[in-house]
């Protein structure tokens, strides 16, 4: 039996699921959503996503509880990063390598709890900061030097093979 492929979901991810100003985002989320639903693939999600969830401003409260209870619909490990020092280390390695500017914490989080979880992928709306190339080739050089597991960093449309 073949190994289903383990990708970490980025806050971005949860949040299109909601997010009727971007259909075509929104679209493929929701088809990723219906295949993780399916169990094609373990799912990790970290405390850093439902840090950034939980923070939300009141205005966006029916959002956040959507967000929320859509989780609440899917098999996934949660792995904690927020005060684990390696976790923490790992975060500000891909910062010193350049990947990211220091302000991105949280962004550098998600991909310091994917690498610990051994993820396979990382999924991500965030083009700004991590689904990008600069961001890509440090944490390949970070991971490397630090005997960590490869991993790569994609947009849902990427991952599910869309032109």
């Amino acid at each position: 039996m073949l190994r289903k492929p383990t990708i970490y979901l980025e806050t971005s991810i949860i949040n299109y699921l909601f997010d009727d100003d971007k259909p075509e985002k929104q679209r493929d989320t929701r088809r990723l959503w219906n295949e993780i639903k399916a169990e094609k693939y373990t799912v990790v999600i970290s405390d850093a996503v439902m840090f950034e969830i939980n923070k939300c401003p009141p205005e966006f409260a029916e959002k956040q509880q959507k967000m929320i209870d859509e989780i609440g619909r899917i098999n996934y490990s949660e792995i904690k990063v927020m005060e684990r020092p390696e976790a923490l280390d790992l975060a500000n390695a891909y910062i010193d390598a350049g990947g990211l500017p220091p302000r991105c914490k949280m962004d550098t989080l998600h991909i310091a709890a994917a690498t610990l979880a051994n993820c396979d992928f990382i999924l991500s709306w965030n083009f700004t900061h991590i689904v990008k190339l600069k961001a890509m080739q440090a944490v390949k050089k970070v991971n490397a030097d630090w005997l960590c597991k490869s991993l790569e960093i994609l947009s849902p449309t990427i991952f599910l093979g869309e032109e």
